[in-house]
């Protein structure tokens, strides 16, 4: 099982709190409907800013809310961000 499978399928292993990876994974933000909402302009829809659907970021530390996380990764202006892990797919052994 890669860490991406780990962290975004939790609910046989739930955790919560924050987890620093010694070793980060990769992970690419999905394209898909459901998310382009959230870049797009959509009304009521709280956006993304900063980030870039298709994007390979590095996961370097995940922050666990039972069967849900967040991925937090630099985003595109370098400073940490956090997403949903619904927002991602696995990306191990792609070029950021």
């Amino acid at each position: 099982m890669s860490q991406f499978e780990y962290y975004s399928v939790l609910d046989t292993h739930p955790f919560t709190g924050l987890r620093k990876l010694s070793a980060p994974f990769k992970a690419r933000i999905k394209d898909n409907e459901h998310i382009r909402k959230f870049f797009n302009g959509t009304p009521d829809v709280e956006q993304v800013e900063n980030a870039t659907i298709g994007k390979v970021y590095e996961i370097h530390a995940v922050e666990g809310y039972g069967d849900a996380a967040d991925f937090i990764f630099t985003d595109n202006t370098g400073k940490e961000a956090s997403l949903g892990d619904f927002f991602f797919e696995d990306a191990e052994g792609e070029e950021e």
